[in-house]
C-alpha cells in the first residue's frame, strides 16, 4: 500500500500534535518554566491548524471515499463524547469538575445539532 504525501503529512502532524498534548501534560515531571510552556502551547496550536487545514481541504474521489471520512468523523465524534463524558463522571465523582469538559462537550453537540438543521434546511 502506497501512502501518499498529504496522508503522510496528515500522520506526521497528528503525531505532532500528540507528542506536544503529552508533553503539557508533564508525565516526566520536567521543571516547566514558562517559555518550556508557551513554546510548547505554540507548538500545540500549530500542529491543530495545520490538522485542521487537511481535514478542511479534503477531497474525495469518489462516493466511496467520502463515505469512509463520513464514518472515520462520526466514529471520532462518538469517540471524543464517550471520552468528555467518561471524565465529566470521573471528575463529579472526585468534586473537581473542570468546566472545560463540560464547555467542550457542549460545544460538540450544539455544532452537530446546527449543522445538522443547517444541512436539513438547505
Amino acid at each position: 500500500m502506497k501512502i501518499n504525501d498529504t496522508r503522510l503529512s496528515e500522520w506526521v502532524i497528528a503525531i505532532a500534535m500528540i507528542i506536544a498534548l503529552v508533553l503539557v501534560l508533564n508525565p516526566f515531571g520536567i521543571i516547566m518554566t514558562s517559555v518550556y510552556t508557551l513554546t510548547l502551547l505554540m507548538i500545540l496550536g500549530v500542529t491543530v491548524i495545520a490538522f485542521g487545514a487537511f481535514v478542511w481541504k479534503e477531497q474525495y474521489r469518489d462516493e466511496r471515499e467520502e463515505l469512509h471520512a463520513m464514518k472515520a468523523a462520526r466514529l471520532s465524534y462518538f469517540v471524543g463524547g464517550v471520552v468528555l463524558v467518561v471524565a465529566i463522571i470521573m471528575q463529579t465523582l472526585a468534586h473537581t469538575l473542570d468546566y472545560w469538559l463540560v464547555a467542550a462537550l457542549t460545544a460538540m453537540v450544539v455544532t452537530k445539532l446546527a449543522v445538522n438543521a443547517w444541512n436539513h434546511d438547505r
